[in-house]
């Protein structure tokens, strides 16, 4: 049974590298013994796991639907094993985290002093705006800004993020939705070039055809766009507010904002969600809901 487990956790480390060598080299093992352990795995289940060559390897299909079933497996019965061992030893191991480039700024600091307090953790942090495949890439948990909670993923809704439109002061004589059309616009490029802008008040939700200047893929290059006088933009209020605080920026038209979204921790298996994974949630979810804000009528 034991010998088993090492040669389940060996291939899964194979996988996860994307070489024997690789794996070899973390375990301290010798390559051929790495493909001993596969050989014979794969001689107690009957079927060819990986495709190897010369320069390559490749999970056949039963490889994959093995890969993705044993790991949670696998992972789980680690995780139960790791409760029992003191509170401060429970945090041991590996969490890959990514966070959207601008918001996740807002958390590197805390989640920095964790990792130098608990030396047993061994953090991955990607800040990325893209949609990650959490599987594949192996993510833990993502964190996602969105208008409704993910469909394919389970997700725990952690706050709601406001985005108004502002603008430096060179903006300021727009006071109207007819004169807002006129002026140049920033937007992300993730949007398509021509799609309208909607809009929301109190009252009612308008889409207007603006004239997109500048585009860019991160919060953080819109920002310095905004704060450059390059045009009038949608911004995050937990971003804007240092700018907003100072002057740099203006909120335009503050009777009206774009449609709120929410930020979500998306894990890629409901199944099994280790308590080290749940316990950075829990702090990031404390963070989210202490995130600096700015209403319509003042800081």
């Amino acid at each position: 049974m034991n010998n088993k487990l090492t040669a389940i956790r060996t291939f899964l480390l194979v996988t996860e590298t994307g070489s024997f060598s690789a794996a070899a080299r973390q375990t301290g093992m010798k390559q051929s013994a790495v493909s001993q352990q596969i050989a014979s795995l794969e001689d107690e289940l009957g079927v060819v796991l990986l495709h190897r060559t010369t320069r390559a390897m490749a999970l056949t299909a039963q490889g994959e639907h093995y890969r993705r079933e044993m790991q949670p497996l696998l992972a789980a019965m680690e995780e139960v094993e790791n409760q029992l061992k003191p509170e401060e030893q429970q945090w041991q191991g590996k969490v890959h985290l990514q966070l959207p480039s601008g918001v996740g700024q807002l958390f590197l600091a805390p989640l920095l002093a964790l990792q130098k307090a608990t030396p047993g953790l061994n953090l991955t942090l990607s800040l990325d705006d893209r949609m990650a495949d959490l599987v594949s890439e192996g993510v833990d948990v993502a964190l996602r800004l969105s208008g409704k909670a993910p469909e394919i993923h389970a997700a725990k809704m952690l706050t709601r993020i406001e985005t108004a439109l502002v603008a430096s002061p060179d903006f300021a004589h727009v006071t109207s939705l007819n004169e807002l059309l006129l002026q140049p616009h920033i937007r992300f490029s993730g949007l398509a070039q021509d799609q309208p802008l909607t809009l929301i008040s109190t009252q009612e939700s308008i889409a207007v055809n603006v004239n997109t200047v500048m585009r860019a893929n991160t919060s953080e290059a819109l920002l310095q766009a905004l704060l450059a006088g390059i045009g009038i933009g949608g911004m995050q209020l937990p971003l804007a507010v240092k700018a907003l605080q100072s002057g740099a920026l203006i909120r335009v038209l503050p009777e009206y904002r774009l449609p709120d979204r929410y930020l979500y921790a998306v894990f890629p298996d409901a199944r099994f969600i280790p308590v080290r994974v749940r316990r950075i949630v829990a702090l990031l979810e404390d963070l989210a809901k202490n995130l600096p804000v700015i209403t319509n009528t003042g800081v």
